[in-house]
């Protein structure tokens, strides 16, 4: 009698097909400012919260695939502090326009209001900071721990900045 009650579940589950996944290589803080430091473009490392300081603005598409959501961009206020060699001990105000990107449906979210991060910030050449979350994060650590910080202070003095360490 249960089999023929499982039955029907076992049918259309096997209807739905292969379930899509998307998996994230994990990013420590080491691998995060190698990965800044290699970049063609400019970074700054901060610690610190932002507030929403905008509404979501729609950016044109990134891929022709008309199931995956569009891009939007977000004005934030960054508030906390800048990283130095010696640690994040020089406060600092900014504001940062966070891109927030899709994978097929898997999509980003801008940092959580007033929720503590360590994020590496893009600088252009008009000295404006931008941010760019997609669904694995990769320039943003949230809640990082002591370790974290002291590992991104030793990054920037040149000592042992090995990922995964």
């Amino acid at each position: 009698m249960r089999f023929r009650l499982l039955l029907p579940f076992v049918f259309f589950a096997a209807l739905a097909g292969p379930a899509l996944s998307l998996s994230c290589a994990y990013l420590d803080a080491a691998a995060m400012f190698q990965q800044a430091a290699e970049a063609s473009e400019r970074y700054v490392i901060v610690r610190g919260a932002f507030l929403r300081n905008g509404p979501d603005m729609p950016l044109p598409p990134d891929t022709d695939d008309p199931d995956t959501p569009l891009p939007y961009s977000v004005e934030m206020l960054f508030y906390g502090d800048i990283g130095s060699r010696v640690g994040f001990r020089t406060p600092v105000e900014l504001e940062v326009t966070v891109r927030v990107n899709c994978v097929l449906e898997w999509c980003g979210a801008p940092p959580e209001d007033g929720r503590e991060v360590l994020a590496f910030l893009r600088v252009d050449e008009d000295r404006q900071y931008h941010l760019g979350i997609g669904p694995c994060p990769a320039w943003v650590i949230y809640d990082p721990s002591q370790d974290n910080l002291d590992q991104i202070a030793a990054c920037m003095r040149g000592e042992a900045c090995e990922a995964g360490g």
